[in-house]
């Protein structure tokens, strides 16, 4: 009898029933929605599931350049040696500082003279992570500004002879002031290798924008730039801690 009386009960009160059901089975928020279809049939159409909001501050990390280190262990007559800090935003937009200390005890080939540089530097700029997984593994695309204001000396264990006059004159050249500020295309990559433990490298466009050297002769090395040129390529493999 009772399965008989089911029949006779009217699609209204059926429909509702069903609608009250799923309410019931599947609570919503107050932004969620509902949609319902009633007829013959009825259609119920949930509300997808709303994907997890990205925060905006995921932390800082901070690292050094390997590079620069062991070319100053293997003894090469020039290093950048350097450390970084950067900021996680919604990780994707990388605000980063990073500071070093460049030098270079370097002998002229065409000429009997020694070049010494021993200063710091400064770069700032912005990282954009161009991959879309947040899976740890990021890719990088960005850009730096940076500079060094530094001293920087010239000199020669022998006296250099005047072509034009042919007289030798002693060449000791020494607290030259030089400055010069760069910008920088950067690309690099960058995974977790254990917890908070991350190894990134990049490779780098540097281009001079400008420059101030003393009278006697340009810099060899400019710090943080590296060889002195209007352009040139760089790269850093750096370790990294993110907190």
């Amino acid at each position: 009898m009772a399965r008989r009386t089911c029949r006779y009960i009217s699609a209204p009160i059926r429909n509702s029933l069903l609608v009250l059901l799923v309410l019931l089975s599947s609570p919503l928020s107050a932004q969620d929605t509902l949609r319902v279809e009633l007829g013959d049939t009825v259609k119920i159409e949930l509300p997808k599931k709303k994907d997890k909001e990205m925060r905006i501050y995921y932390g800082v990390a901070v690292g050094a350049d390997l590079v620069g280190l062991g070319m100053k262990v293997a003894g090469v007559e020039w290093s950048l040696m350097e450390v970084m800090a950067r900021v996680n935003l919604k990780d994707k937009f990388f605000p980063i500082f990073e500071m070093g200390l460049g030098e270079a005890d370097h002998e002229g080939n065409d000429l009997d003279y020694r070049f010494n540089v021993r200063a710091p530097y400064f770069r700032g700029g912005m990282d954009y992570n161009i991959n879309k997984k947040h899976n740890g593994n990021r890719l990088f695309v960005g850009v730096r500004y940076g500079f060094s204001v530094f001293n920087y000396d010239l000199t020669s264990p022998t006296p250099l002879t005047d072509p034009v006059w042919n007289d030798s004159r002693p060449f000791n050249h020494e607290s030259l002031r030089g400055t010069a500020h760069w910008a920088e295309i950067v690309f690099g990559l960058e995974t977790r290798l254990w917890k908070m433990i991350r190894l990134g490298w990049d490779i780098r466009g540097k281009f001079r924008m400008a420059q101030t050297t003393g009278e006697v002769g340009p810099p060899w090395l400019i710090p943080g730039f590296g060889k002195n040129d209007t352009s040139g390529w760089g790269g850093t493999f750096k370790v990294m801690v993110e907190l």
